[in-house]
């Protein structure tokens, strides 16, 4: 008999086994590991709670549920954001997911809450079957596409010398100039000094005022990404640059099977879209990955966003996920703008 129960720190183990053998489907088949504890990136995420499926002690599925403050419309709104959503493959078929989305919903209706948010890899159709049996509320919608961009970590630092990036720290002036940037985007967070621990912080300044933040986090501790599959051309494409590594002073790429040591951009503002600034920043990060000896860096954009046209446009691999919203009060004039907007996840959390 299946039982369901929140998770406690007892079953970091079994949840740690769970996450190893649950990959994620897609064009490129991706896997997670979370040593030493499966618990360092739910505590990073925020509040959260995580249920799980038991049969005679053994954990066979689990899903997190994690509440953040999020801007809307520059209106500050709960967000769930639904996560680490996985059966074990001897169980699948079961009813298990369905029952777990079921302990959810229970959460979130104690909960009063009304926006929820899930991200799948693109391809992988598994969660909007069980969510689309929910009774009640109305299905998950698709907010657009995710693109994860991921840089090759390079020696050059860049190549404007009028932009002078400094190191800082989360002071006031930075938080207060990081959410105005993103209260311009939908869904995300209401950022204060919880959200940049352990972030290295570089700043851009013009005349004293800042005009450009960057947020660096390194999760290695917390999770490393194994790619299961890729397709021919993306093997060849990273024979062809770890060949001519020596030539364009870039980091060894891992191949098929091996883990991926990357650091994660959580937060890249600016004043204006000025390309110039943003490539000097996305060199700086790349540099920054070359001095770890990682592979990359990776920044996540929705496919509204206007970054994403001002991203230097080599040594690059990209992957796709879909962002899908509900909302359980009905809220559908929030959701059509929300729709229309720019949505915004960090995607070092997911």
């Amino acid at each position: 008999m299946i039982k369901y129960r929140i998770a406690t720190l007892e079953d970091n183990a079994q949840l740690l086994r769970l996450t190893n053998d649950a990959d994620m489907a897609g064009t490129i088949g991706l896997r997670t590991d979370r040593d030493p504890s499966f618990f360092n990136l739910v505590e990073l995420r925020g509040k959260s709670k995580v249920y799980i499926a038991e049969e005679h002690k053994n954990i066979v599925g689990s899903i997190c549920v994690t509440q953040e403050d999020v801007y809307i419309q520059k209106g500050i709104y709960p967000l769930y954001y639904i996560s680490d959503f996985k059966v074990a493959k001897t169980h699948r078929n079961q009813g298990i997911g369905l029952q777990l989305t079921n302990e959810v919903t229970k959460y979130l209706e104690s909960e009063n809450a009304d926006f929820a948010f899930l991200n799948v890899a693109k391809g992988n159709k598994r969660p909007f079957v069980f969510f689309s049996e929910r009774r009640n509320y109305p299905d998950f919608d698709t907010i657009g596409t995710f693109k994860i961009v991921q840089f090759i970590g390079a020696k050059k630092k860049g190549e404007h010398k009028k932009y002078n990036i400094e190191v800082t720290t989360a002071t006031v002036e930075i938080l207060d100039f990081l959410n105005e940037f993103y209260s311009k985007h939908e869904l995300a967070n209401v950022i204060s000094k919880d959200h940049l621990k352990e972030t290295s912080i570089f700043c851009v300044r013009s005349n004293e005022a800042i005009i450009a933040v960057m947020c660096l986090l390194d999760t290695s501790n917390m999770k490393q990404h194994l790619v299961l599959k890729m397709p021919w051309y993306l093997k060849l494409f990273i024979s062809a640059i770890n060949t001519i590594r020596p030539l364009t002073e870039t980091t060894k790429l891992p191949k098929q099977n091996e883990p991926i040591k990357m650091l994660y951009l959580k937060y890249l503002a600016v004043s204006s879209y000025d390309a110039d600034l943003i490539k000097e920043l996305i060199y700086r990060a790349k540099h920054e990955v070359y001095k770890k000896t990682y592979a990359f860096v990776s920044f996540g954009l929705h496919e509204n966003d206007p970054l994403a046209k001002y991203l230097p446009g080599f040594f690059k691999i990209t992957f796709y996920s879909v962002g899908m919203l509900v909302s359980l009060k009905n809220s559908q004039g929030l959701m059509q703008l929300i729709k229309k907007g720019v949505p915004f996840k960090d995607f070092s959390t997911v």
